[in-house]
């Protein structure tokens, strides 16, 4: 395998791995809102103001008056978006790249894309230090409402769902720490219905709670902000992707430190210097709603470790009939539901 294979730009087999690699390993990626970007900075349109109807009565209203129509208004306002750049630079040793029998890419392939994944998870979700300036302060977590009262985990869960379809939005999907997963994983509804789910996308299975997607991370995170728990609407959160990906191998490479100490070698060291960069931009919509028109709070958090697990778990639930045909999400929601209001 010559090194030239791997100078310049990805071919685009390549980069359709990195990019569906990084999604099934970024909880943002699958849940929200990806727009390709042509140029380093875009403009998104979003509603500034919801129009509004009113019926024709009193002096207007024909046939003795003229009828006229009430004037409302309709606006679109740009929401900015800078993709900035996110990088990764591995030292690959030569007798990788010198046998054979190794699949250098395929082993590489996957540490890379994990990098960039919890690095882009952890910017958008929770800001924090090194960020982008473009990127939103405080990141979903601080652009959020937060919830920390409930009965029970799982009415947690609910009360933070509840909090965003108070602003008038629906639920799309949630967002959680990986200890949360431990937490849902038995708890079944009346029905003996399992509260978590599946679903199929583009042929990968992934993971529901209350008939909407839910992701799982390592959340980096969790001690200083105390989440573990985000849902709202995604698609106001806005990611943009730059297509170029790209990767370049320099077999004399040098990688240096931030004040100038070499640290690698790929002359001296055998090694391979293996840089690879992509460009994200983000942004966090506060849609104009019904409910408020002066901007929704499309997202809300919880600290579900502070809330007891559910009484209920699978081992003491009814078993559901060997005939039973499986629901869908939407029937699971129901009968989550029923379960949820029982509790309360």
């Amino acid at each position: 395998m010559p090194l030239s294979d791997f100078s310049g730009i990805i071919p685009h087999e390549y980069s359709q791995q990195i990019i569906e690699e990084v999604t099934q390993q970024s909880v943002v990626l699958q849940l929200a809102q990806t727009v390709p970007m042509g140029s380093r900075i875009s403009e998104i349109p979003i509603a500034g103001a919801l129009p509004a109807a009113q019926w024709i009565t009193g002096a207007n209203l024909p046939p003795g008056g003229a009828g006229r129509k009430n004037y409302t208004s309709l606006r679109l306002a740009p929401q900015v978006i800078t993709a900035e750049e996110i990088a990764a630079v591995v030292a690959i040793p030569d007798q990788y790249l010198e046998d054979n029998t190794v699949n250098i890419w395929t082993w590489a392939r996957t540490r890379l894309a994990e990098a960039i994944a919890v690095r882009l998870d952890e910017t958008v979700l929770f800001g924090g230090a090194g960020i982008p300036l473009t990127f939103p302060v405080g990141g979903v977590v601080g652009n959020s409402a937060s919830i920390t009262v409930g009965t029970d985990v799982v009415d947690g869960v609910n009360r933070a769902m509840s909090a965003v379809e108070a602003e008038g939005l629906a639920v799309t999907g949630h967002a959680a720490d990986l200890s949360v997963k431990g937490q849902l994983r038995g708890v079944r509804d009346d029905t003996g219905a399992l509260l978590l789910g599946t679903e199929q996308v583009a042929g990968v299975a992934r993971p529901t709670l209350y008939g909407v997607p839910i992701g799982y991370s390592p959340f980096a995170n969790v001690t200083p902000t105390g989440t573990e728990f985000i849902t709202g609407a995604w698609q106001y959160l806005v990611i943009g992707v730059r297509q170029d990906i790209r990767f370049r191998i320099e077999p004399a490479g040098v990688i240096a430190s931030a004040t100038g100490v070499v640290e690698v070698s790929g002359f001296q060291d055998n090694v391979t210097p293996c840089k690879i960069w992509a460009r994200f931009a983000c942004g966090i919509v506060r849609p104009v709603t019904t409910r408020k028109p002066a901007g929704a709070v499309p997202f809300a958090r919880a600290r579900l470790s502070a809330l007891t697990e559910p009484a209920g778990d699978a081992s003491d639930a009814p078993e559901p009939p060997a005939d039973a045909e499986p629901g869908d999400p939407g029937e699971h929601a129901e009968r989550s539901a029923s379960r949820s209001a029982a509790r309360k």
